[in-house]
């Protein structure tokens, strides 16, 4: 019996601050939009939000720029329920994980541009790429690290849809650790780029973003097709 891997969708979005705002990191429930690409260079295109998301959209003070990314499992991984010979009841079960790993998104239709702001435009849309970058940067990590937790994952119970379950809780906390990492470095880039024009600093980030791209480059997922489907739909 074969059940699919699916893993709730993360939506972490982030705002270049402007003076006097802080930058800020929220977390949502879910994809808003299956208007999304796949982690590249970000086009001031790109940014189609008619009005900044969520809470953004309330302030009185409004961001220069907010990209809405996430990290998302293949769509292709499935679970392989596996029944466990001469087992108790209760342990009758264990589960085998194939065809996973993670991929960057960025959903277009909600990351927004701040028309009225008076930042460098080409400043605004390098912060906003290193934003994407650190969420492409946490998922190659995460298929970097992957052969590891599947290895010590042991997921044992009395139904299919028992393990199927703590092989999923299992996955998603690994990502909501690494979502909770991305967190912090993101609120800590925003904390020293977005007062003003931080070009140095920013530059500095840009560096060192560039290198873990690099170091991690064969750890980056295949591209897969983006479909309603593909998205949980």
């Amino acid at each position: 019996m074969r059940q699919i891997l699916r893993i709730p969708l993360w939506l972490l979005t982030l705002s270049v601050g402007v003076v006097a705002q802080p930058g800020r990191t929220e977390v949502g429930a879910a994809l808003d939009s299956a208007d999304v690409i796949t982690w590249r260079q970000v086009k001031r295109s790109d940014f189609r939000g008619e009005r900044p998301p969520g809470a953004f959209a309330t302030e009185p003070v409004r961001p220069v720029a907010v990209s809405c990314a996430y990290v998302v499992a293949n769509p292709a991984a499935r679970i392989y329920p596996v029944p466990v010979a001469g087992a108790e009841a209760d342990v009758a079960y264990t589960v085998q994980v194939e065809g996973l790993s993670f991929h960057a998104l960025l959903s277009r239709s909600c990351s927004w541009w701040n028309p009225a702001a008076g930042i460098s435009p080409a400043y605004v849309l390098q912060h906003e790429q290193l934003h994407f970058d650190m969420f492409e940067i946490a998922a190659r990590r995460l298929n970097r690290d992957l052969p590891g937790l599947l290895e010590v994952m042991d997921v044992r119970g009395p139904t299919v849809q028992s393990v199927v379950d703590g092989a999923q809780r299992y996955v998603q906390a690994a990502l909501a650790r690494s979502l909770d990492e991305t967190a912090r470095r993101n609120r800590r880039f925003d904390l020293e780029t977005s007062y003003g024009f931080e070009l140095q600093r920013q530059a500095s980030w840009r560096m060192t973003l560039d290198r873990d791209l690099k170091n991690l480059k064969v750890h980056a997922a295949p591209i897969y097709e983006l479909t309603p489907a593909a998205l949980g739909r």
